[in-house]
């Protein structure tokens, strides 16, 4: 009997220290609230998905963020709506905000970081590393960025393929509806997307988002009219389109849609929107180059 309860005592000591030695279980990586869809996109993209409770409105286009819930505009967010699910950390574009609703969210507890938003594909590269190191992905970050840079280089060599040919002209047009309607210039998203296609921007002239005007369009003579996938319906598509001042006196020119995400920030699924634009003004390209 005296072994037996010696042995049992032996034993328990051993649990007690192995229980004490071992490491404190990890803690769960906090939820995540994204605002801002390039931010969103590549969330999603590192596997962090299930993770993120809120978007915000731009973001809520991407299907695999359409279920969670919505914190409003990424410009006009609300303290009590962002804490009211449960967060415990934002991801955001430079237009987060506004800024006093961003140090009520600091004060709460969140952590709240954000990340530069310029339309550059530097910029998107950069975005997307930082994102990856904030939620402990580095390994997936590179190699998102690896992907990203090859899609681009083989944009890029089609582009090569056609050189020499006159590059199609394409209008950009951020429309929510006939009374919101605006051209996408020079330092726009829809720009450097049109760019990377080889394309040119016929608004490359205008600086920014500037209101859709009769003179302007007929001036800029595009061939492509390039619009976030959604804004379709609500033009009326492209008969709707052709009735509008400037698009009515411009004949011939062809609709071309990208993902609203891809038209609104450049994130990791920007490779594919610059093929979905470069395979359907392609056809257009090829026969420039062999009529030539």
């Amino acid at each position: 009997m005296k072994r037996a309860a010696t042995r049992w005592g032996l034993l328990s000591a051993l649990f007690a220290l192995a229980a004490h030695a071992a490491p404190p279980a990890a803690k769960a990586a906090p939820k995540l609230i994204t605002v801002g869809p390039a931010i969103t996109q590549t969330v999603f993209a590192l596997g962090a998905g299930d993770r993120v409770v809120g978007v915000d409105d731009s973001s809520a286009a991407l299907p695999e963020a359409s279920k969670v819930g919505s914190v409003g505009y990424q410009r006009a967010l609300s303290a009590e709506g962002v804490l009211s699910l449960g967060a415990g950390l934002l991801l955001g574009s430079a237009e987060a905000g506004p800024p006093a609703v961003l140090e009520q969210l600091k004060g709460a507890g969140m952590t709240v970081e954000t990340f530069a938003n310029e339309p550059t594909v530097e910029a998107a590269r950069t975005r997307i590393q930082g994102i990856a190191d904030r939620l402990g992905t580095p390994d997936k970050g590179r190699a998102l960025v690896a992907k990203l840079d090859e899609d681009l280089r083989k944009a890029a060599d089609r582009v090569a393929r056609v050189k020499g040919t006159k590059p199609p002209r394409i209008l950009a047009i951020y429309a929510r509806g006939a009374g919101t309607m605006m051209v996408a210039g020079s330092g726009t998203v829809a720009g450097t997307l049109i760019r990377l296609t080889g394309g040119v921007n016929a608004a490359e002239s205008m600086q920014g988002y500037k209101p859709l005007g009769a003179e302007a369009v007929v001036e800029a003579a595009p061939e492509f009219v390039l619009l976030p996938a959604s804004s379709v319906p609500t033009v009326g598509g492209a008969e709707g389109l052709a009735k509008l001042p400037g698009l009515s006196q411009v004949k011939g020119w062809k609709l071309v849609t990208v993902e609203d995400v891809d038209f609104m920030g450049l994130g990791p699924g920007l490779g594919r929107a610059v093929a979905r634009v470069q395979d359907a003004v392609a056809p257009a390209a090829a026969e420039k180059g062999g009529a030539k």
